[in-house]
């Protein structure tokens, strides 16, 4: 829980939290949601249901830590003139997945209220 803190407080250096998590949960999500679209030849429901879950959640983690990659962004060091992009770009790319994240999420949350709806109405 305190790794938690620190991270969305943006206590976390900016290298750690790019690369080592945000990262790894980023190809995750890519992972998940090409296996959504694409089919992945998943014949079991359970199969599918484990892959919209995985990406549900990863959806929602990967808007959490955009949001600790931006504060450790604002809280980036920059001495040298090269640093100022490396933060700004942080900032890009935490704001793009974050919004794409979430909207991902609430499109799985809809059609997933959309399916629930159609299978208790019309059974």
């Amino acid at each position: 829980m305190k790794f938690l803190a620190r991270l969305a407080s943006g206590d976390i250096a900016l290298w750690c939290a790019f690369w080592l998590i945000g990262t790894p949960l980023a190809i995750v999500w890519d992972a998940s949601g090409a296996c959504m679209v694409a089919g992945c030849g998943v014949q079991e429901p359970f199969m599918a249901g484990f892959i919209i879950v995985l990406f549900a959640l990863s959806s929602i983690a990967v808007t959490f830590v955009s949001v600790a990659i931006w504060r450790s962004a604002s809280n980036y060091k920059r001495e040298a003139w090269w640093q100022w992009p490396l933060a700004i770009g942080a900032k890009l790319c935490a704001t793009f997945s974050g919004l794409a994240a979430a909207a991902s999420f609430l499109a799985v949350l809809y059609f997933g209220f959309l399916f629930i709806y159609a299978r208790v109405a019309y059974f």
